[in-house]
Parts: C-alpha cells; sequence; structure tokens
C-alpha cells in the first residue's frame, strides 16, 4: 500500500468471497504473485472450465498453508472436479454437467474425499497453469451422459460413474485414492496452545470455522443506498479489510460481467464502462481471493494505493473509503483479452455496489432484460474477524 496524492489506497489482501448463486465463473507455475504483496499466495492457474469456486477454494487453502508452514503446495482442482461430477451425477438426472459451485459445495468435498497433489492425480499436469484435462474430460463426460455408458438411468451405479469418469479423466481412481490426504493432514494456522490447526477445522462449519456472511443487495435499476445499508457493508467491509491486514486470504463472490472489464487499465471492473456501451458481452458467477484494495479519504493522509505499508497506515485505512479490491483470479497471468500480466484483477466498489443488469445473453444491448442487484454477493471470513 502506498499513500498517493490522487483518491486511491491499497492495503495487501488475499482473500475470496461465496455468492447466494452457484459459481459459473465464466499451468505453468510462475509465481505470479505481487511483488508489493505481503499475502502468502502460491503460483496464479487457470481454469479451463466453469469451476473457479474449487480454484478459489484450492488457492485459499494453500495460501493458509503457505503461511503456515513455508511450503508451497499444488492441490488439485481436477481430482475435487473429478467427486463433484461423480456427486451430481450419483444425485440428479442430468444430461450435461453442471460444472458451477460454491465454497461450501467445495468444502463438503473435501470433507468427504480430502484432498490430493496435483502430481499425483495428474502427473503431466503437475508444473501446467491450465488443465487441459479436466476440458477433455468435461466433454467425454457430456457425451457419457447424453448418448453414450451413462444416459441410461437405471444402469447409473457407483461402478458405472466412476468407471466413466476414470475413463474422462484418464485415472484409475480406486488406485488414486491411495495418494489422496485427509483434510487434517492439512496445516493451516496455530492454537493458542501451539497445536496445528488444520484444513478441516477451517471448513468445519463450527464457530472455529470460516463462514460465509453475504453482502448487503441493492436490487433494481433505480435502487440506492439508505443510511442502514451503507452502514451494514461499511461494517462487513471493515472485517474484511482486518483480515487481509492481517494477511488472511479472505475469499469473494462476484457476478463478473465483461462489457466492465477495462482491459487497459490494470484489469479494473468499472460501473461507468459497462454503462457507456450498454452492452452484454458475457457474465457470469465469479470465486476469487483478494489480494489488496485502495482506499481514499483517510483521516490525516488523503489515500493510499497498491502495495504493502507499515501496520500504522493499515490500521489507519480502515477509516477511509474503499476504493478497489484487487483478487487473485484463476484466468491465468498474461491474458491481453482479460487485460493481465500478472494474474491480479481489480473491482472498483461504484461497479461491486451499484446494481447492474445480469442475467443477459451475449451481446445483449437491451438492459431491461436482465434482473439488476449489486455484482457483490459475499465474503468467506475467518472466525477472530
Amino acid at each position: 500500500m502506498k499513500i498517493q496524492s490522487s483518491h486511491s489506497v491499497l492495503i495487501i489482501l488475499s482473500a475470496f468471497a461465496l455468492s447466494p448463486w452457484m459459481s459459473g465463473c465464466g499451468q505453468t507455475k510462475n509465481n505470479s504473485k505481487l511483488d508489493v504483496s505481503d499475502i502468502e499466495h502460491t503460483p496464479v492457474k487457470r481454469q479451463s472450465i466453469g469451476n473457479c469456486w474449487l480454484y478459489a477454494t484450492s488457492t485459499w487453502a494453500e495460501s493458509l498453508h503457505l503461511a503456515a508452514s513455508g511450503e508451497n503446495v499444488n492441490l488439485s482442482e481436477s481430482y475435487w472436479t473429478y467427486w463433484d461430477w461423480f456427486n451430481k451425477i450419483s444425485r440428479g438426472t442430468t444430461e450435461k454437467i453442471d460444472t458451477s459451485g460454491s465454497w461450501w459445495s467445495a468444502s463438503q468435498i473435501i470433507r468427504q474425499q480430502g484432498y490430493m497433489i496435483e502430481g499425483d492425480f495428474i502427473p503431466t499436469e503437475a508444473d501446467e497453469q491450465m488443465s487441459y484435462r479436466q476440458r477433455q474430460a468435461e466433454s467425454a463426460i457430456n457425451e457419457a451422459l447424453s448418448t453414450g455408458s451413462l444416459k441410461n438411468l437405471r444402469t447409473r451405479t457407483k461402478e458405472s460413474i466412476m468407471a466413466a469418469l476414470d475413463q474422462a479423466f484418464d485415472v484409475n481412481m480406486t488406485e488414486k485414492l491411495q495418494q489422496s490426504h485427509a483434510a487434517t493432514e492439512l496445516k493451516t494456522n496455530k492454537w493458542g496452545d501451539g497445536s496445528d490447526i488444520t484444513l478441516a477445522d477451517e471448513i468445519s462449519g463450527g464457530r472455529h470455522g470460516w463462514t460465509s456472511v453475504n453482502y448487503p443487495q441493492l436490487f433494481g435499476k433505480d435502487a440506492s443506498e439508505g443510511f442502514f445499508m451503507k452502514r451494514q457493508r461499511a461494517q462487513l467491509l471493515h472485517r474484511v479489510l482486518k483480515a487481509v491486514n492481517d494477511k488472511k486470504p479472505v475469499i469473494m463472490s462476484s457476478m463478473v460481467e465483461f462489457s466492465a472489464l477495462n482491459t487497459e487499465n490494470k484489469a479494473t471492473f468499472e460501473y461507468d464502462l459497462y454503462i457507456q456501451k450498454g452492452l452484454s458481452t458475457g457474465q457470469g458467477g465469479h470465486l476469487i481471493v483478494l489480494e489488496d484494495y485502495t482506499v481514499d479519504n483517510v483521516p490525516n493522509i488523503g489515500s493510499i494505493g497498491e502495495g504493502d505499508v507499515s501496520p500504522e497506515l493499515k490500521q489507519a485505512a480502515l477509516d477511509g473509503d474503499v476504493k478497489t479490491l484487487v483478487v487473485k483470479n484463476s484466468w491465468g497471468t498474461d491474458r491481453p483479452d482479460r487485460g493481465l500480466s500478472d494474474g491480479y484483477t481489480r473491482f472498483t466498489m461504484d461497479y461491486l455496489n451499484r446494481p447492474l443488469p445480469f442475467g443477459l445473453e451475449h451481446g445483449d444491448s437491451d438492459m431491461s432484460h436482465g434482473r439488476w442487484y449489486s455484482a457483490l454477493s459475499n465474503f468467506v471470513v475467518p472466525p477472530e474477524y
């Protein structure tokens, strides 16, 4: 975080958030962590299908483990994707796999199946930024559901579903499970007595676990913030930024509208840009992790921009007006089409707070077709905040 004479303040942040809707999300391991950041982050990855929620959960867990142990670990999103699809096919009548989900969904998978290191699950993708196997598997499993071995609901048994998934992912899950780990094996912090906190504790759902907190919503094209909503939003942001200041990887859930993405300005989602264009070029729910933030109107200081600052300035920043949230994304590092050069995306609070029409088709220029509500949905925060 740097003091600026202009209106812009940032403190290092590492956070993800969850949404009331399911995130659809519309990898050579380079360490693309921001040089100015003091949040412990593993390298940025790039999703190939709509499972950003699993990438957000993995980078959140990897960050916690890195801070606790100093060890970089590459958790397998493909392993969790396998089990997500197994659960959905087992419980439903779908003819096409649904790749959406949430942090809560990911937590359920981890409770049941633990985790696996990427190199153990798909060795050829151990050092890849993007998983091509997931994209191939999605195509293969959809074919099995629509015309292949899983088309007949009466023959969808545990064995037949796993056989289809094994073929789609080109693995033998029965053998792979011997290399899986329980959530209790991943160290994430320390209790007051010095004993280890583990990933199992973080996803426990109890008072010692991380929890999803809804961000107060505005609905309707003409909706505006009232006094109580402004206060509620400010209180929640204060909790989130305190966690960020303390190097906690807070999760954030937001809707993204690509017409609002300024690729010439640090991959920034801006409210005015979408309103100017008045056109949808793609949108959907997205789960991400906070890395930093900027603030204006800090008493006796002014503005603070991106980059790490002293504890005193971080504390002072909590009394300012948040202007931008900076997030670690799962869209890869060098993506000119997304404005990315380091894997980190910016969201202005104007974009996150004010209602936008979501639910539009690609290329739709009629805003009356969408439902207007705030883009920011919720945060997943640590228990002490």
